[in-house]
């Protein structure tokens, strides 16, 4: 489950970092990002468009993708990959108790490291990886914890 965790972690950075603000993402997906953006910048009763919010989420979208590209997520790729792994692995079903030896590890992004390549099939482990750095680097930057509970 802590795979899945990691996969689900990283959609969910990215998607509250473009929508940032949002404190609804249900329906919200990397995937569909651009046609989210649409949707949130426009008014639903009349119609009219917010089009320096749009700007401001698709530059913020841009950005990031541009940033997550170069530690090598792809856009036609890992929305998908991600999507098979929280379906295959599951997620985290609890938080753990604070302080605790989970809750630490989970805290820790060497310990997650060596747990994803002891676990994760050869197969997957490049991708999963990837996923990983990409979330290593959104926490970095944010200063919050790898999994915000």
């Amino acid at each position: 489950r802590v795979v899945g965790e990691i996969a689900f972690q990283l959609d969910r950075r990215i998607l509250s970092y473009v929508f940032s603000g949002q404190t609804r993402l249900y329906g919200f997906t990397v995937f569909n990002i651009p046609d989210k953006i649409i949707q949130v910048s426009t008014n639903l009763v009349s119609g009219k468009v917010d089009h320096g919010f749009r700007a401001h989420m698709t530059h913020r979208y841009f950005d990031l993708m541009e940033k997550l590209r170069k530690l090598g997520y792809s856009m036609t790729l890992h929305p998908h990959f991600t999507e098979f792994i929280v379906n295959s692995y599951g997620i985290l079903k609890q938080r753990p108790e604070a302080y605790s030896t989970e809750d630490r590890s989970y805290s820790d992004p060497e310990i997650l490291r060596k747990l994803v390549i002891d676990m994760v099939p050869s197969n997957l482990l490049k991708d999963i990886l990837r996923l990983f750095s990409c979330l290593c680097y959104m926490a970095k930057q944010d200063g919050k914890p790898l999994f915000i509970w």
